[in-house]
């Protein structure tokens, strides 16, 4: 009875892994939050070591991470407590994020090989943090349709975080999955990444996180821009769609085209402080 119980997982789990999987041209993404302590509560803490102690961590750890492509830390902006900071890193497959987890120590050892200055430095980086961590998504990321940010900055961005809804195809009148990347393609070289306003851009789509089937498909947009106002600007891609298609027949045309797949209705889910200098780019 125990063989059969445990050939039963084995087929549920394979089953699973089989409809889950991606599109191995695309990334994983995560999402954790983590929890800082107030600075009032940290001994003998202050903002500029703080700063100090988060930049070297990150950038020294981050160098040594071949395995981690990206990341972003996203801090308090109008989303959440103040004391939560959200990291967004972007990964090869699922495997890179694990064995990347795996070996944290071995890195620390690599990069503060004197173990008194290496338990001196994680005891000053560590007295920020509560200890708590939440594991929030883990996404696909449609590389096809990334835009990466370009610049080089040392002032802090906004990141925004919105779920949209796309009808399945099916209930898509004369509508393909070939058509819908066709439309989403092109939408996204003729107007995204023309539009110097967005620095940067990612659609993340259902892996391991959320629920799937029986209704609209949530697609996830994280926008990056430099100030809130761009953010905050709903007519921001309006001049490059006017150029794009200066036909005004023809450019409606193409959004009747495209937003017969796009259902109605979003979820802002945030909008963040984007800590450039604790970034992977």
């Amino acid at each position: 009875m125990r063989n059969i119980q445990i050939s039963l997982v084995f087929i549920l789990l394979s089953s699973n892994l089989l409809l889950c999987q991606y599109n191995p041209d695309n990334h994983v993404v995560t999402f954790s939050k983590y929890y800082l302590k107030y600075l009032k509560d940290v001994e003998n803490g202050s903002s500029e070591e703080r700063k100090k102690v988060f930049e070297e961590e990150s950038q020294k750890m981050d160098d040594e991470n071949t395995l981690l492509i990206s990341k972003l830390i996203l801090g308090h902006r109008w989303t959440g407590s103040v004391n939560e900071v959200l990291q967004m890193a972007e990964w090869k497959t699922i495997a890179d994020a694990d064995k990347s987890i795996v070996e944290t120590g071995d890195r620390r050892k690599k990069i503060w090989t004197d173990e008194d200055n290496r338990k001196n430095f994680l005891k000053s980086f560590n007295k920020y943090w509560t200890g708590k961590h939440t594991d929030v998504a883990v996404m696909e990321q449609v590389n096809s349709r990334q835009k990466k940010y370009k610049g080089d900055t040392d002032e802090n961005t906004i990141v925004t975080i919105v779920e949209f809804y796309l009808y399945p195809i099916s209930e898509v009148e004369n509508g393909s999955s070939e058509e819908r990347e066709e439309l989403f393609n092109e939408y996204f070289n003729k107007v995204i990444m023309k539009n110097p306003k967005i620095l940067s851009r990612r659609e993340l789509r259902h892996y391991w996180s959320g629920s799937s089937g029986g209704g609209n498909v949530p697609v996830t947009i994280v926008m990056e821009y430099s100030n809130i106002t761009d953010a905050d600007n709903m007519s921001l891609n309006k001049p490059y769609n006017e150029k794009a298609w200066p036909n005004e027949e023809e450019r409606d045309a193409f959004f009747k085209k495209r937003n017969k797949y796009i259902a109605p209705g979003h979820k802002d889910i945030g909008i963040h402080s984007n800590w450039v200098n604790l970034a992977k780019r």
